[in-house]
């Protein structure tokens, strides 16, 4: 990685928390660390003449670095500016310094490596899905993201349904929501989807799949069953929420006591409540934890399909090539020919049906790498797929071919391999699609696995980046498998790679971050760790009993999530976000985002910003800025105190990763006297 500095008259350039300052208003504030080949002495601060030789008594020298015209030393290539004459040090900003004709050379270069780790370098914001190259650049990578939340869509949940925001480090529930909202369009009259169709608030609405996008927001399937089925995206930071009420707070569901349990009526008066709740008795003085209706990180509602269609899946594309949100594709269960709808992940814009084969009854689906969407169906247990860049190509109806198997949850393998769980077969499959060409995608290889006896359906499937697989059993265990089984059908009656966990009816399964497998207990209304080492061996005593974390009623998630299947297999993606502040927490602005990166085909690298003041309020994001310099003055807030600054890479090629090699920020922070 190269560091550099460009600066212009009262303008200084930072350096991912390397400080060079030229205004008076930033005098005294740096303590001109040495970094990245950059000494001490390149700090530039009022006063320094920066090598030039002393006075000018007889001569025309205007700015006092001994040169100009008739002055002993010499003439100056610029009188102008006291850090340009003959002789003077490299600094580094695009100017020739030392009047050579030649801009840069050698100075102010480094080759020193990104900061990863936050504990060393705080300016480090967040940090998911990308590592250091050999050459200590930004490449897409497996790392122990940032990111530790998994959301689980409580079906039966205060008649209505709701969703629960888990924090998988801290084993608490710091969140909780209604799974539809009636501010799609904010100001509308009613109750109304992002397209102002009317949404019945008071249905049951059944979520049950949820998944989650790169920005880690979550979309939640609604089935209804003889209802409206719909699907609603929450946002996961309060930086994408919505000030509706225009009251300069974002008011959103929150754990406000610390007990790890979302209170949902703080008054007792038997009714969920919102923001205009007065909470009495232990929670009095306090807002209300749950703001239904009124929580402002619930995005909004689409509508799709017709009522008893029965919406079931839903999965996640791998985005535009701009590194946009994922779109969302929702299918439907109980139409005369199912099929999925698009939902645009930024826009809400609705498109589709997109039909699949005939008798096909859509339960869960995932997409790969290439875009393909999967769909398994629990009733006559056939795969089918259509492509989600052109959904009017549907493949055929796929029977597996050991037996007559119901399918229930489908995930997304290394090789983009679907794996699927059996449900009442006792088994666990495997398909490989043959990958020459769409139209050879029906003619891959099974595998099937058959399982002990002892454990009942199995229901999700989830996949690591350590060679095993996942599997809910609906009695009440965990079983894990081997990616490298090969094809054909395998004899695993006798394994013991299985572990008990909380609760039965164990619907889902799911990879967090860090590695550790959670299991979601319908019946028990909770959501069950098992801690597993780098191999993915689980501790013993396995916790998986004992790390529990209570969450609403009738819990039936067994989707994606965590997003780990989306950010890991789907759509390789990563993001880097770092912080720059005007020293002594000036303010000043931010003018111009540098950066230089490799974006090899099928891969992308975007930027965005966001501005904020001395006490870390940001504005909103940018629009992506994908070229450099890229211009950010205009950004509001104009006038700030930080910028952060948030890589996004992606790439749609599992052998190729955008690199970024160095990136900087030019900001003002006054004027030179």
């Amino acid at each position: 990685m190269r560091l550099w500095v460009r600066s212009v008259q009262a303008v200084g350039f930072l350096v991912l928390g390397l400080t060079i300052a030229l205004s008076s208003a930033c005098e005294g504030t740096n303590d001109a660390p040495t970094k990245d080949g950059l000494a001490p002495d390149a700090l530039i601060t009022k006063g320094d003449d920066q090598g030039g030789v002393g006075s000018c008594p007889a001569g025309i020298d205007q700015d006092g670095d001994g040169y100009g015209q008739g002055c002993p030393a010499g003439p100056d290539c610029d009188d102008n500016d006291k850090t340009i004459h003959p002789g003077a040090k490299e600094l580094c900003d695009g100017v020739d310094n030392d009047c050579d004709k030649t801009v840069d050379e050698g100075c102010g270069l480094g080759d020193g490596p990104f900061p990863i780790d936050s504990a060393q370098d705080p300016n480090l914001k967040d940090l998911a899905g990308v590592v250091l190259d050999a050459n200590g650049d930004l490449v897409l990578g497996q790392e122990k993201t940032k990111h530790h939340y998994m959301w689980i869509a409580n079906t039966d949940d205060l008649g209505r349904g709701t969703i629960s925001k888990i924090d998988t480090q801290a084993m608490k529930e710091v969140a909780r929501y209604f799974s539809i909202t009636c501010h799609s369009i904010p100001g509308a009259a009613g109750c109304v989807d992002k397209h102002g169709s009317p949404i019945d608030a008071l249905d049951t609405h059944d979520p049950s799949r949820t998944a989650v996008d790169t920005n880690y927001d979550v979309w939640v399937a609604n089935r209804a069953f003889a209802n409206q089925p719909s699907v609603t995206k929450i946002a996961n930071d309060v930086s994408r929420c919505v000030d509706r009420n225009n009251n300069n707070a974002i008011d959103t569901s929150a754990d406000r006591d610390g007990d790890g349990t979302i209170t949902v009526d703080c008054n007792g008066d038997g009714t969920p409540d919102n923001a205009a709740t007065i909470c009495t008795g232990a929670f009095a003085g306090k807002p209300p934890e749950f703001l239904g209706d009124d929580d402002e990180c619930v995005l909004f509602t689409v509508n799709y399909g017709n009522k008893t269609d029965i919406g079931r899946s839903v999965c996640l594309d791998t985005g535009g090539v701009d590194g946009g949100p994922s779109n969302a594709w929702v299918g439907t269960y109980a139409r005369a020919i199912n099929g999925f709808f698009k939902v645009d992940g930024k826009t809400g814009q609705l498109s589709g049906p997109y039909n699949l084969a005939a008798g096909h009854h859509v339960y869960g689906c995932v997409v790969d790498s290439q875009g393909i969407l999967w769909s398994v169906d629990d009733d006559v247990g056939t795969l089918t797929y259509l492509d989600t860049k052109n959904p009017s190509s549907v493949g055929p109806l796929l029977d597996e071919p050991f037996g007559n198997a119901s399918f229930y949850g489908i995930a997304l393998g290394q090789q983009d391999e679907l794996w699927i769980g059996g449900w009442d077969s006792s088994r666990v499959f495997r398909y490989r699609p043959k990958r020459s060409s769409f139209a050879t995608l029906h003619q891959g290889t099974w595998m099937a696995a058959t399982y002990p006896k002892t454990l009942a359906e199995a229901r999700g499937v989830a996949v690591d980046t350590r060679g095993k697989v996942w599997v809910a059993i609906n009695n009440g265990f965990v079983l894990r498998l081997d990616q490298s089984l090969a094809d054909g059908l395998h004899d695993l009656t006798k394994t013991t790679t299985y572990w008990p966990v909380t609760g039965t009816e164990v619907v889902g399964v799911g990879v967090d971050f860090a590695g550790h497998i959670w299991a979601i207990s319908e019946n028990n209304n909770v959501a069950s760790r098992l801690d597993v080492d780098s191999a993915g061996e689980p501790l013993k005593p396995a916790t998986a009993t004992t790390k529990v974390v209570p969450v609403g009623l009738g819990p039936y998630t067994y989707s994606d999530f965590t997003g780990f299947g989306l950010r890991t297999f789907t759509r390789p993606a990563g993001r880097y976000v770092y912080e720059f502040s005007c020293p002594g927490d000036g303010i000043g602005t931010f003018d111009q985002l540098h950066f230089k990166s490799t974006v090899p085909t099928g891969t992308s690298l975007s930027a965005q910003v966001r501005k904020g003041n001395a006490m870390g309020v940001f504005g909103s994001w940018s629009a992506d800025l994908s070229s450099s310099p890229a211009d950010i003055s205009l950004v509001a807030p104009t006038q700030a105190t930080r910028l952060q600054v948030k890589f996004i890479l992606t790439s749609q090629d599992k052998t190729q990763t955008p690199i970024l090699h160095e990136f900087g920020v030019t900001y003002n922070c006054g004027t030179i006297n």
